[in-house]
């Protein structure tokens, strides 16, 4: 089987590059695979950003997967892409509000009436007041406007990681199979650590022996909740002596700190490879890993911290609350979360042997729900079983011939990679109806 892999890879600055390359290397026992990322450095990825007539031969693959996360600096071009050439959709998040507003004013207007029709017209006028400068990039409520639809009308099958995302995509209309796949756990991950490397790695972070260490990792936006993790540190400053590890980039970072009083009792790491972040994460006796509210996503983080026996704080709710009671730690969301969070972490902090049990339950969670040739094994299936349906499919409306009625050839030196793409998507809209794009859901023209 030949898979043509649409997603994000390292270096780029997101979680779900990381993923993508492990699920790939262990897919790799089962298929040949074929990279396409723009602007793809040194991975060896097909750039259809700057070659768009790449996307005119993706019928000589057995599967299209595309890897679609909520960051439109990431998925915009993935997403013109899939509109010309469908395939199964791997959605790491459910809310894609923000992959939609990369689309500019106009093609986000496209999208709210493709999602909510003509009669709620009114409410995308309100969103964009509520937009600061009308920016609608900037709009704080993305939960209230999925805008999901139209990947899945189009899409041939959909892959998400939790029965709490699966009920949320059938809610939102998907016309296709939707199948649950856990998170994998990466390989290094579940190999034993060093304790050599752990005590070097907390000595070059100045970290005393005592110390207790909690740990926020990824993209740190606002549903990550540092604030309150601040918060609770600055609760305990008196009666346990902890600090918080944070890892990755993050919104607003310095003026939260600088509210929570506890500018001493945080270490920045910022944005770091991935074994960087694996020592890192070694190197804390807590994770704290919060999610409100939440965008329909689960935590590869999070899975990789069980996997090598870090406690976790989550929040219980949507993915969070499908963990067992043992594996992690539940916090509440709502008016006591920093209280519980404080709480929880003195319980944890002096108590070895409860961090030690927790640890446990999650080490034992992720062996049998996250091996990595177990996943790899069931996205096969999925991909091999929706090709075949995709061949009766075509056979049964006499469209045998259908992958070569493809879209007129778009010419090089564009503008813009983005523009071309939009070009070709406008003349699969505009030709005959011959083609999947065109059968399940009209592509996008605008490109602002």
């Amino acid at each position: 089987m030949r898979i043509a892999y649409f997603s994000p890879l390292p270096p780029k600055h997101t979680g779900i590059a990381t993923y993508s390359r492990h699920l790939a290397q262990a897919l790799s026992a089962h298929a040949q695979i074929e990279f396409f990322d723009p602007q793809p450095g040194e991975t060896g990825a097909l750039d259809y950003a700057a070659r768009p007539e790449l996307l005119l031969s993706l019928h000589w693959y057995d599967a299209l997967l595309y890897h679609f996360g909520n960051n439109p600096r990431h998925h915009l071009d993935m997403y013109r892409a899939f509109l010309l050439r469908p395939g199964v959709v791997v959605l790491h998040d459910i809310i894609l509000y923000y992959l939609m507003a990369g689309l500019g004013r106009g093609g986000l207007l496209q999208e709210f009436l493709f999602n909510y029709g003509p009669l709620r017209l009114g409410e995308f006028f309100e969103l964009e007041r509520d937009c600061q400068n009308g920016d609608v990039l900037r709009y704080r409520q993305p939960q209230r406007y999925p805008l999901v639809k139209r990947i899945l009308t189009v899409a041939s099958g959909i892959i998400v990681h939790s029965e709490t995302s699966a009920r949320l995509v059938r809610s939102q209309g998907a016309r296709c199979p939707v199948h649950v796949v856990p998170l994998l756990a990466y390989p290094p991950m579940l190999e034993p650590g060093a304790p050599t490397t752990r005590a070097q790695c907390r000595s070059e972070l100045g970290i005393e022996p005592d110390e207790l260490i909690i740990g926020c990792f990824g993209y740190n936006g606002p549903t990550k909740r540092l604030p309150i993790v601040f918060e609770a540190v600055a609760r305990l400053r008196e009666r346990l002596p902890c600090r918080v590890l944070v890892v990755g980039e993050a919104d607003a970072l310095n003026r939260d700190i600088a509210a929570s009083g506890i500018v001493d009792r945080v270490i920045r790491a910022g944005f770091v490879d991935d074994e960087r972040f694996g020592a890192l994460l070694r190197s804390i006796d807590i994770l704290a890993n919060l999610r409100f509210p939440s965008m329909g996503e689960t935590s590869a983080t999070l899975i990789q911290a069980l996997a090598c026996g870090i406690p976790s704080l989550v929040s219980n709710d949507a993915w969070f609350a499908e963990l067992p009671d043992e594996a992690v730690r539940k916090i509440g969301v709502g008016p006591n979360e920093a209280a519980e969070v404080a709480a929880a972490l003195l319980e944890l902090g002096l108590d070895p042997a409860r961090r030690a049990v927790i640890a446990e339950a999650g080490r034992a969670y992720v062996a049998e729900h996250c091996a990595p040739a177990a996943v790899a094994r069931r996205y096969a299936e999925i991909l091999a079983e929706t090709a075949r349906l995709e061949q009766i499919r075509r056979r049964r409306l006499g469209l045998e011939g259908l992958a070569q009625a493809l879209p007129p050839a778009v010419p090089l030196g564009q503008a813009s990679p983005t523009g071309a793409l939009t070009q070709a998507a406008k003349s699969q809209a505009d030709g005959p109806r011959s083609g999947l794009a065109d059968e399940r859901g009209a592509p996008l023209a605008d490109d602002r």
